[in-house]
């Protein structure tokens, strides 16, 4: 027993030996591997001090531009309280349609703000339908001018029309045709009045929804009823437009090739008895290929240089040009001019004034301007007068029907001498356009 008892504390003694020298083994062999991952352990330590420095800083940048905007936010609050208390209400249209956006950034002129303002609009014609102040769309792609739905205002000629439809505007306009007519009957040249139609108007059935201001309706009413009381000769275009649908281009507030046409056939017809007979002068036409033209209205509403996907698609047009033969040589100057046409952008659209040309047999003296409104491409020649060509015959006075809602220039509707009303400084713009009119071969 004491044989076997030794032995067992021997066995036990090196069993603790060796688990005594297996943990020493094991506490030398730690610091080994601490020592082999110590490199890893120091940069992850690093990065982590790095990205919580980063943080810090990413929140100090947050704060700074929360405090911006909210020093942003107060300022306009304040200034909408002083707006208000002004007497002034919030334009929140202006807000909406970009305008009070464009304001900002013609004040503070920013290099990028075209492009973000194109974009500007094409993402509110997607997302609202809406195409700003100057532009309504009716049914899909079919634009109109604002302007020629609802009468703009003016302060001292907006005021309740009469029981004949009458109104203040409506007499300035009156006045100064009257002086017209009684200085061209004097020289011995007759008047005629063409009023084109508004869009709305011809293309009704392209409304949808859309609305005329009866004003617009009234004051044309009044203004063909003085024609027919004065004794000028008239042409109503709207029958013959209406007959030509489409005649007026989607994205345009003017009339396409057949709208032009058809009004040329109907001024011919009425003016070719004032003149006799046809003329022999020939037009000849060339036709281009169909390509895409943008209109006034895109232009107006801001969609002019955005892709097709953001914007009602432009017109597919295929342009033509008139133009007149002469048979004479080189020093031929050709037969004197019988007709003037003093009219609108209408008459320079669509070759309006060489499709009137070939109706009569000759060539039109045509010295319409762009933006004519009521009578700026009469008044920028009336001045001169007296050198117009002893030939003339007769006068085509063309005007937009919302030209008879345009606030009235400073004209002197006194009879002066001449019996004709005296060009103004700010008609001064459409004299110098026209100053040297392309009169007749």
């Amino acid at each position: 027993m004491s044989v076997v008892g030794h032995g067992e504390a021997a066995a036990t003694d090196e069993t603790r030996a060796a688990e005594a020298s297996g943990v020493a083994g094991a506490r030398s062999a730690a610091p080994a591997r601490s020592s082999g991952a110590s490199p890893r352990n120091a940069a992850a330590a690093d990065d982590t001090a790095s990205s919580r420095a980063l943080l810090r800083a990413h929140r100090r940048m947050a704060w700074l531009v929360a405090l911006m905007l909210l020093v942003g936010c107060i300022t306009a609050i304040a200034s909408l309280v002083n707006q208000v208390n002004d007497g002034k209400p919030f334009d929140l249209h202006g807000w909406r349609d970009g305008t009070l956006g464009r304001s900002f950034d013609r004040a503070i002129d920013v290099p990028y703000a075209s492009s973000l303002h194109r974009w500007q609009d094409a993402v509110r014609y997607r997302v609202f339908g809406d195409l700003g102040r100057q532009v309504r769309e009716g049914c899909p792609g079919w634009l109109f001018y604002a302007d020629g739905l609802h009468a703009p205002t003016q302060a001292g000629h907006d005021s309740a029309p009469r029981a004949d439809g009458s109104d203040a505007l409506t007499d300035a306009r009156i006045a100064a045709l009257r002086q017209y007519a009684a200085a061209l009957r004097a020289a011995g040249i007759q008047l005629v009045v063409v009023t084109v139609p508004d869009k709305s108007r011809v293309e009704s059935e392209a409304l949808c929804g859309l609305q005329q201001d009866a004003r617009m309706t009234q004051r044309l009413a009044v203004w063909q009823r003085a024609l027919t009381q004065s004794g000028v000769a008239q042409v109503d275009l709207l029958p013959a437009l209406q007959a030509a649908h489409p005649a007026f281009f989607r994205t345009d507030v003017h009339w396409n090739a057949r709208g032009a046409q058809a009004a040329a056939q109907v001024v011919g017809a009425s003016v070719l008895p004032l003149l006799g007979a046809a003329g022999d002068t020939h037009f000849t036409h060339v036709h281009e290929a169909v390509a895409p033209r943008v209109g006034d209205l895109l232009t107006l509403a801001g969609l002019a240089d955005v892709p097709d996907a953001w914007r009602p698609a432009p017109d597919l047009v295929a342009n033509e040009t008139l133009a007149a033969q002469h048979s004479g040589g080189l020093l031929d100057a050709g037969p004197a001019a019988e007709v003037m046409l003093a009219g609108s952008s209408f008459s320079r659209r669509s070759a309006f004034a060489e499709r009137l040309g070939e109706q009569l047999g000759r060539e039109v003296w045509n010295v319409s301007v762009d933006d004519g409104q009521f009578d700026r491409a009469l008044q920028s020649v009336w001045r001169d007068r007296a050198s117009w060509p002893r030939s003339l015959r007769v006068v085509i006075w063309e005007m937009s029907e919302d030209a008879l809602s345009m606030p009235v220039s400073d004209v002197d509707t006194t009879h002066a001498s001449n019996h004709a009303p005296k060009s103004t400084a700010a008609q001064s713009d459409a004299a110098n356009t026209a100053a040297n009119p392309v009169m007749p071969r």
